[in-house]
């Protein structure tokens, strides 16, 4: 008989049932930064003319000038195999901007925060480190800008981190999910919105753990992404009494998972787990299906992107449960329905239309990314500097498309709400207008922001930093 099956964060891992016991309440150490709540339909105009014709000739009212030009410099998969989450993380990041502006804009159409007038200047570095510092330098030095916003690629994300410490400039890393930036690699400058390795694993540990038994296997994708996912399941399986027998990396170019997957069933393990990204993630799924996998083990995977999402999952897996990043139908707060209407209204007559009119995966995190700058920018007076947007940032709460973000000032880990999913169809346009909605989900459970306990992994100097946070057993 087929064992039913977990299913976790698309290409990162995990999934796991709902989260039982106390909710420990973390007093964030500064007063949430609130957003508006709407933004007009249209973008207003920074000064207004009289309503009416004055008696006597006025005398001009001061405006107030605006200051110079903030330029940030947002660096992602913009082409390529992940050239989907780039999209989401850059719309995300020009919708955030625009929520915190409240639609203002100068005559160049550009948002304005903190009286500052907005320039994002995109580049791909194609998921490749070397790139990503390239044009990061290109970005400091030619193009002046102040801030660094990015990338999708974990590997790009720990190469950048030294160009951050380097020219003082503050790096706010999503959507890469490798624990490590702000771990291993971390430094005063690097901050971020994205969730960790660890909020994927230890929720679904847990569940398997508690539910299908103590012994798991892994394949995982062979880079800082993949790695820092199976350290992650690591201490979060044996934190709840199980341990990781097989750890089974593959290059991210691999065509022919079925060594691999064989390797798994080998091992003797009850639960699979699963740490992919790309387009390999179908054929990782039909090496599974064609070795019987499916039917002898526990499989975790995740629910990902919603344009990928029939081409990985069939109808044997409907009612199924599983973890989730993001989906613009569960949240349930102002921040999200913005987002939604506006995403929608903004992107309804693009070509990519039927497949992007609604927000993805990482749009949220593009999002957040936005939100927290502008609130460390309202701060600070506009002051972009690192020095003045460390002290902005540390500690810093605020309400974002999945709710409430803290940002711990220990590590600068953001701890966030991670979603628990039923999987209860797999048309993507039911009503049929063209336009696809992505209505496959029944929401199982929301955690608190704070629930998960990520722990803190400085080391070295840095590590002192992490008081009474957790903290990875010493090896």
């Amino acid at each position: 008989m087929k064992k039913s099956f977990a299913f976790i964060v698309s290409m990162l891992l995990v999934a796991a049932l709902v989260l039982s016991g106390c909710v420990q309440t973390v007093e964030p150490t500064q007063a949430p930064t609130e957003a508006p709540t709407e933004a007009p339909t249209e973008a207003p105009v920074v000064t207004e003319a009289p309503t009416e014709a004055p008696t006597e000739a006025p005398t001009e009212a001061p405006v107030a000038e605006l200051g110079p030009v903030l330029k940030i410099g947002q660096i992602g998969m913009m082409s390529g195999a992940m050239a989907l989450y780039g999209l989401q993380q850059q719309r995300g990041f020009q919708m955030g901007l625009k929520y915190m502006s409240g639609g203002k804009t100068d005559d160049q159409g550009r948002y304005i925060i903190a009286n500052r007038p907005v320039e994002v200047i995109v580049k791909d570095d194609e998921g490749n480190p070397e790139k990503a510092v390239s044009l990061a330098l290109e970005l400091i030095e030619k193009d002046g800008v102040e801030l660094l916003q990015g990338p999708v690629s974990s590997a790009s994300a720990i190469a950048l981190t030294n160009v951050a410490l380097e020219n003082k400039i503050i790096l706010m890393v999503d959507p890469a999910a490798s624990y490590y930036t702000t771990g291993a690699y971390f430094n005063p400058y690097v901050f971020r919105t994205s969730r960790t390795s660890f909020d994927d694993t230890l929720i679904i540990a847990k569940y398997l753990v508690e539910n299908v038994g103590p012994s798991f296997a892994h394949i995982y994708v062979d880079n800082a992404f993949g790695q820092g996912s199976n350290a992650a399941l690591k201490y979060s399986v044996e934190k709840f009494g199980g341990e990781l027998i097989a750890e089974i990396a593959a290059p991210f170019e691999t065509t022919d998972f079925s060594p691999y997957v064989q390797q798994a069933m080998d091992s003797g393990a009850k639960n699979l787990f699963l740490t992919w990204s790309g387009t390999g993630y179908i054929t990782l799924f039909q090496a599974l299906a064609d070795a019987g996998a499916l039917e002898s083990m526990t499989v975790g995977t995740g629910f990902g992107d919603n344009a990928s999402f029939t081409a990985v999952f069939g109808e044997e897996v409907l009612g199924q449960v599983g973890l989730n990043v993001y989906h613009y139908t569960v949240p349930n707060n102002p921040v999200n329905d913005w987002l939604v209407e506006n995403h929608f209204e903004t992107y309804k007559g693009e070509a990519d239309a039927a497949y992007n009119a609604y927000p993805d995966l990482f749009t949220a995190g593009g999002m957040a990314s936005a939100i927290a700058l502008a609130s460390a920018l309202e701060k600070t007076g506009g002051d972009a500097s690192g020095d003045a947007m460390i002290p902005a940032l540390e500690g810093l709460t605020f309400e974002g498309p999945k709710g409430t973000y803290h940002i711990r000032p220990e590590d600068h880990v953001c701890e966030q709400p991670m979603n628990i999913l039923k999987l209860v169809n797999l048309n993507p346009d039911l009503d049929g207008d063209g336009i696809n909605e992505y209505h496959f989900f029944e929401t199982v459970y929301v955690s608190k922001y704070d629930e998960l306990g990520v722990p803190c992994t400085l080391v070295g100097d840095y590590a002192s930093r992490c008081g009474d946070l957790p903290v990875l057993p010493a090896q």
